[in-house]
């Protein structure tokens, strides 16, 4: 029997905080190795050189080696696959990071031209009397996000790449084959696609371990392959027992930092987490009022500054016609002052931004999806059961920015939307009228009801992260105004 742990897109959460909340929380690599059975496998499938505080900050200071590599080192890493985000900073910054992990380093559809990053096609373990064939595979994407970064590299076919080297493994008569793959599995037309879960699921893989997409996906069965997600910032990880008669375990299990550290967690250096808290907490800038975020249903009802200065700051930086964004489950007000932390906590992600083209159609269509957020229930307007049953999930209700428009709530849902007008046109009369729009990756796919997004053209891929964007507009010397509030109406 041979235990098997994964986690992915950790982001260097490292140590047991959220950088928003006080008090220990569980997330963190080192809370969710507490969980690791000794003599278990260990996997990762990357994204670590960016997405959270720390990263940040030991980026910029040149910290080596980096608190996530001595974690995963701590904890046995044995193997990790490079995640599209790891790519963003050149081939440079790429080996630095690699050299410092022990694991083997995998990636069959990366070539490097180079020689330097120490990357194989795939890697055998054997582990009490079993033997696993492990094929990593980074999302073709990388090419899309990261085409002025690859110099040395080249990502090729990411489903072509791992049948070659599920071929080759083969040839050690492995007990158990595993696909690890920073990608997900929301197909998409066109020569590059970015998730392509379900091609890889059915080459004869008998495990596929998934990332990219921060989503927790239960073990199911996809094509040959018992498929898994373990989300994000290492609150969850995949654990799968492997036994010799080839039955396979699997779950879904959460960080807990109330349990008692790995000892080779416990001497790790604090000095550095206390550098970042430290600076979370100074100032960087002054707003002239207070960009607000009330109870979500009020926000939603009479609009949110704080969404429109989000999505200014979107519209400004891409040139989009519209901008569309949500907020998140916790409302957060923003200013006057503005340290790291309270604009990290009224942003908590590091979403990167997609610039699309779409009709007046694809718009309206979008638009009823938030339109539903609404339901009226003697006489008053209230959440709907759609966004809080079974999970509260207001970060799906979407605040749009550079058109006017109405929701009636008192129509049926799919006929809500009785005003848009993008400047002079009227988009409900015009719906073949083509515009642009810009939002998050995530929404981008479709995700939370959103699904007409994925018929859109993509006008372009950002790789900077929208948290970088709002930093950016603080510092210069002079306060940032409260923005002009958007044309909405809601008729209930």
């Amino acid at each position: 029997m041979v235990d098997l742990y994964f986690t992915s897109d950790t982001h260097s959460y490292v140590f047991p905080t959220d950088y928003i909340s006080s008090g220990k929380q569980d997330i963190g690599y080192m809370a969710m190795s507490s969980r690791f059975r000794e003599g278990a496998i260990i996997v990762d499938g990357g994204d670590v050189l960016q997405g959270s505080p720390l990263i940040r900050y030991e980026m910029r200071k040149g910290r080596k080696p980096l608190s996530a590599s001595e974690a995963f080192n701590r904890a046995g890493l044995s193997v990790y696959v490079p995640g599209n985000h790891d790519f963003d900073f050149g081939y440079d910054t790429l080996r630095d990071f690699l050299s410092e992990l022990k694991a083997d380093k995998i990636a069959a559809n990366v070539v490097d031209t180079r020689a330097e990053l120490g990357l194989k096609r795939y890697a055998i373990k054997d582990v009490n009397g079993l033997r696993f064939l492990f094929v990593g595979v980074v999302t073709d994407y990388v090419n899309i996000w990261d085409a002025d970064k690859l110099e040395g590299l080249e990502v090729t076919d990411c489903v072509l790449a791992a049948k070659e080297a599920l071929e080759d493994g083969n040839s050690f008569n492995p007990d158990f084959r595993i696909c690890i793959y920073h990608g997900g599995f929301d197909e998409e037309d066109g020569k590059i696609r970015e998730n392509r879960g379900s091609e890889l699921a059915s080459l004869g893989f008998d495990v596929l371990l998934t990332g990219h997409q921060h989503a927790i996906i239960e073990p199911k069965h996809i094509g040959t392959a018992l498929t898994m997600q373990a989300g994000s910032k290492a609150q969850h990880a995949a654990h799968l027992t492997f036994h010799e008669n080839g039955e396979i375990n699997a779950e879904i299990i959460d960080a807990d930092a109330s349990r008692p550290l790995l000892p080779a967690m416990r001497n790790m250096p604090e000095k550095t987490e206390e550098e970042v808290m430290k600076s979370l907490s100074e100032p960087i800038g002054m707003i002239d009022g207070i960009l607000q975020d009330r109870s979500k249903l009020e926000s939603a009802v009479h609009g949110s500054s704080l969404a429109d200065f989000f999505n200014d700051v979107q519209l400004a930086f891409s040139g989009a016609d519209v901008s569309a964004l949500s907020l998140f489950n916790d409302p957060v007000s923003l200013g006057p002052e503005v340290t790291l932390g309270s604009l990290l906590a009224a942003y908590p992600f590091a979403n990167t931004l997609l610039k699309l083209r779409i009709s007046g159609a694809m718009l309206r269509e979008a638009m009823e999806r938030s339109a539903g957020y609404f339901d009226i229930e003697d006489g008053s307007v209230r959440v709907s059961d759609r966004f809080i049953i079974p999970k509260e999930e207001h970060y799906n209700y979407d605040f749009y920015r550079g058109v006017s428009y109405s929701f009636d709530i008192r129509r049926p849902l799919g006929k809500r939307v009785v005003r848009l007008l993008l400047g002079d046109v009227d988009l409900l009369s015009h719906p073949e009228h083509e515009l642009s729009i810009v939002l998050n990756s995530y929404r981008a796919t479709g995700t939370g009801g959103y699904g007409v997004y994925r018929k859109a053209e993509v006008l372009e891929r950002y790789s900077q992260d929208v948290q970088d964007l709002l930093i950016g507009c603080f510092g210069k010397g002079k306060a940032v105004s409260v923005p002009p509030r958007t044309d909405f109406l809601l008729i209930r």
